[in-house]
């Protein structure tokens, strides 16, 4: 299991990986689980939580966005450790209904699953999730943790600011390839190149995607400015 402690003593562990990655934040005495991943995820996410709480009660449980392989275990971890569910405002809907839309294809390959996933409906629905809290932009968790507005994969994609220095983001960037963050689905590509800005300006010096392996200031920084060049 990864783990990562900023210099202000947060600790930060990867519960789950593969197809959709899941997070445990911990500041003090307060715990923040950002993503819980797919259902087939279900039995790896409970032991590791288990092992991780302790017997205590789970915080916070942050969806970076109401995309049905990030939130598939959202209701048996709210039923079981009584954790306040948060998402942003424009995401809060989908979420009550069980929907997932698919999201706009972002390369030749993407656009074609995409149109034909259109043409047969959603994709897929899940268990329909009443959350605690809806945030709009910024917001306070915890004392060295806050939301930040990250929109571009959709437009209520949320990321996790752990003291300033580790970003988790969700799909507002990929992990998949050493030399590339873009995604292959996001619904609006300039909005996208803004939110990298918007992380970049947070001051953090790694970012955790929801999907591969952590991205370095230096990569982001080198992807910003060519795409920003391209679409802003």
């Amino acid at each position: 299991m990864k783990k990562w402690i900023t210099s202000g003593g947060c600790k930060i562990h990867q519960v789950t990986k593969g197809r959709s990655n899941s997070y445990l934040v911990l500041d003090g005495d307060i715990s923040i689980l950002v993503d819980t991943g797919l259902e087939n995820s279900r039995k790896e996410l409970m032991k590791k939580l288990n092992d991780l709480l302790g017997g205590n009660d789970l915080s916070y449980l942050v969806l970076t966005h109401a995309h049905y392989d990030h939130i598939e275990n959202t209701a048996i971890i709210k039923e079981k450790y009584g954790s306040k569910t948060v998402i942003q405002s424009n995401e809060a809907e989908n979420l009550r209904q069980g929907n997932f839309l698919i999201p706009n294809g972002t390369n030749i390959l993407t656009r074609i699953v995409v149109g034909v996933g259109k043409r047969i409906g959603r994709l897929t629905t899940y268990k329909k999730i009443f959350s605690h809290i809806v945030v709009d932009y910024n917001y306070s968790l915890s004392p060295k943790c806050h939301l930040v507005h990250t929109p571009g994969h959709t437009s209520g994609s949320m990321s996790l600011i752990v003291d300033d220095e580790v970003a988790l983001v969700g799909d507002a960037m990929f992990g998949v390839f050493w030399w590339s963050v873009f995604p292959p689905f996001a619904d609006d590509v300039p909005a996208m190149i803004r939110s990298w800005g918007k992380l970049l300006n947070t001051g953090s010096k790694l970012f955790l995607p929801g999907h591969g392996t952590e991205n370095s200031r230096e990569l982001l920084e080198k992807q910003y400015n060519k795409y920003r060049a391209k679409y802003i």
